[in-house]
């Protein structure tokens, strides 16, 4: 089992200070873990992902849980 805060890093690492898609941002990290040989289930990412929303780690526009849809970005500091 992956550590939840492998997953958060690994999620952060692919998010920037524009607007992305969460489809986009979820494929990476399970196209990462693939190509390491672990298995990660889409589910546990978006549960992970709506946590990060939650604790404000992200800033999210849509419901987060329809991944093509909707998009995060890490926080702005100029606003």
């Amino acid at each position: 089992m992956i550590p939840a805060s492998d997953i958060d890093k690994l999620l952060l690492s692919f998010c920037d200070v524009r607007w992305l898609k969460v489809a986009r941002i979820i494929g990476k990290a399970i196209q990462t873990f693939e190509s390491r040989g672990v298995r990660v289930a889409a589910d546990e990412l978006d549960a992970r992902m709506a946590i990060l929303v939650g604790a404000r780690a992200l800033e999210a526009k849509g419901d987060i849980r329809n991944w093509r849809h909707s998009e995060v970005r890490l926080p702005s500091t100029l606003e």
